[in-house]
Formats: structure tokens, C-alpha cells, sequence
């Protein structure tokens, strides 16, 4: 006769706690005190215990399984960026045999973290104590879009603020001195640096950086209308407009011929991304900036598979940025 299978009452017995402190065990251990931590798992491994793929884990196997957490940002399930890593990261792992387990963060930590050999971030927006709180469980993980220096853990993200610059610098380059930079939301770390990469090629050509040519559309298509028509409604003069997405690229563009505006002839435009479903929009080829986001997410998982398999140490990727000419931009 089978022996019987322990069950969640008999752990809670055992180890003298509730139910409910078992239950928070298995599905988010930081959030217990450490005592009643060490007596639930020293329970759990005594009785075998086996709830799904924690038991696998707990037994020191591998639980086949890599969570990628999204932050939950306005737009996200409408996000070039988002998308792209999401299949960027899915593909490889599908061809490792590997699952995905997506979550999306969106105010509070949720995310079970004992579901998940590693963890992905494609970003840290507001999230930053769930990162460290999975560092804190030692759960290995990796970072993409954001270096976080203050930590001990892996990144992957492509040179914004060099970005930036090129994109100005091309600009520049082609005599237009009043460009307007279409920032994206400034709390992220990738528009910050792709606004001081505007400024920087300004202060090295000698031009001087105006607070009315700075506009925050948060990455948001809607809020460029908004932005442009600011710069329309005062006495800026200016010729050409770097926008932090190719996304809010296409936006002016569009603002611009509903101006009755030629582009590139009378405002030239430059994006960021190198989103296929920009790169030519009403017509125009749009110059851009790419991000190469299926080699950040192929880079992520290997580093984060050989950070599980105890085969590498933290490492940071920084790719480099490449700018892509087609013929929004023309000589002044």
C-alpha cells in the first residue's frame, strides 16, 4: 500500500505555524519572518512535501521555468519595446525547452518567485524593491534597458545616452541648430540618457540648449500632439525634431502634414528604436536609432541561464547604438 501524501495541514502541524504561513511560504518566502521560514522548509523537506514544481526546486532540481516581469507602464501591451522582448525572450527559451512565466507588475509585488529557476526584468519602473527582493532570495536574475550600479546583478541594455548623440549630431550635422527633443517618461532611465546624448551633442557643437525646445510625452503618441503644438504656439524656430521612439516619431510626422508641413523639407525628423512599423510612415522613411532588442533578449536568457547553472558571474552588456539613414532628414 502507497504511504500517504503529506499535506499542507501536516507541514502546518509540524512545524507549528498556520496554514496560511505555509501557503505564503511556498508562494512568496521574503514575505514571512525568517524564523517560522526556516521551520517551514526544514518541515517541508522532512514530510516531502511536493506542491507542484516547488518540490522539484526544493529537492534542488530545476523547475524548467524563467519568469520575465513587465512593468505595468501606460501603453505597455501596445509597447514596440515590450513586444519585442517578450518575443525576443520566448523564442530562445522555447528553442532551450524552457518556460516563460509573464507577469506583469502593477503597483504590488505578486510575482512568485518559487515558480522560477530566474527572473528577467525588462525594465525596473517602479519595481525597484522587487528586484531586491529577489536578489534577497537569491533567486538569479538579469536586468534589461536599465544598468542598476547600486546592486549586484546582471544588465543588459544598449548605450542611450551615445544614442542620443548620434541622433542630435546628425542634426546637426545637416545644419539644423534648433532641434527639438520629444523625450520619453524621464522616471526611466533610457529616456533620461537619450536627453543628456541631446544635450551633450548641442554643447559640443556650441548651440545653445533651450528649456522650450524640451518636451515629455512620456513615450506616448498622445501627448506628442500635445508637445508639438506647444512648440508651434511660441516663437520657436525650429527645423528639426529628435524624437525618443520611432513611435512618437510617426506622431510628428503626422502632426506636421496636418500642419500643411513637408517632411523632411521644412522639419526634419530622426527616431529611436528602429520599429518596423515605423521605418516607413506616410510615405517616409524614417531615420532612426536601433536598439537592437532581440540580441538584449537572446543575451538575457544566456546570462541568466549560466548565472542558474553556476557557470558565470554578474556581468553588464552594454550593446552599442547604430544609426539608421533613410530620408526624413535633409540639409538645411
Amino acid at each position: 500500500m502507497a504511504a500517504q501524501k503529506s499535506t499542507i495541514n501536516d507541514v502546518a502541524r509540524e512545524a507549528g505555524v498556520s496554514i496560511a504561513t505555509v501557503s505564503r511560504f511556498l508562494n512568496n518566502p521574503s514575505s514571512i519572518k525568517e524564523e517560522n521560514r526556516k521551520k517551514v522548509e526544514k518541515t517541508v523537506k522532512k514530510l516531502k512535501y511536493s506542491p507542484l514544481l516547488y518540490a522539484r526546486k526544493l529537492a534542488g532540481g530545476k523547475s524548467g521555468v524563467y519568469g520575465l516581469i513587465i512593468p505595468g507602464y501606460e501603453g505597455v501591451f501596445y509597447s514596440f519595446y515590450a513586444m519585442e522582448i517578450i518575443r525576443g525572450i520566448g523564442f530562445v527559451l522555447e528553442s532551450l525547452n524552457i518556460d516563460l512565466y509573464l507577469h506583469i507588475f502593477r503597483n504590488k509585488d505578486k510575482f512568485n518567485s518559487s515558480l522560477v529557476d530566474g527572473v528577467i526584468f525588462a525594465d525596473i519602473i517602479g519595481n525597484d524593491n522587487q528586484l531586491k527582493r529577489v536578489i534577497k532570495e537569491k533567486i538569479p536574475c538579469v536586468v534589461i534597458n536599465k544598468i542598476v550600479d547600486e546592486l549586484e546583478v546582471s544588465s543588459v541594455t544598449i548605450d542611450n545616452f551615445k544614442g542620443g548623440y548620434l541622433a542630435t549630431e546628425f542634426l546637426i550635422n545637416h545644419g539644423h541648430k534648433n532641434i527639438v527633443h520629444i523625450a520619453g517618461d524621464l522616471e526611466v532611465q533610457c529616456a533620461r540618457e537619450r536627453l543628456e546624448g541631446y544635450k551633450s551633442a548641442l554643447i559640443k557643437n556650441n548651440i545653445k540648449i533651450k528649456d522650450s525646445y524640451i518636451k515629455t510625452a512620456n513615450f506616448s503618441r498622445l501627448k506628442v500632439k500635445k508637445c508639438m503644438e506647444e512648440c508651434f504656439s511660441g516663437k520657436n524656430n525650429f527645423t528639426a525634431v529628435f524624437a525618443a521612439s520611432d513611435e512618437m516619431a510617426a506622431e510628428v510626422i503626422t502632426f506636421a502634414q496636418d500642419k500643411g508641413l513637408e517632411v523632411p523639407q521644412q522639419i526634419s525628423v530622426v527616431g529611436f528604436d528602429d520599429n518596423p512599423f515605423c521605418n516607413r510612415y506616410n510615405n517616409i522613411g524614417i531615420t532612426t536609432v536601433r536598439q537592437p532588442l532581440q540580441q538584449m533578449a537572446s543575451s538575457a536568457v544566456n546570462i541568466l541561464k549560466k548565472l542558474i547553472e553556476k557557470k558565470k558571474e554578474i556581468k553588464k552588456i552594454i550593446f552599442p547604438p547604430e544609426l539608421v539613414i533613410r530620408d526624413s532628414v535633409v540639409s538645411r
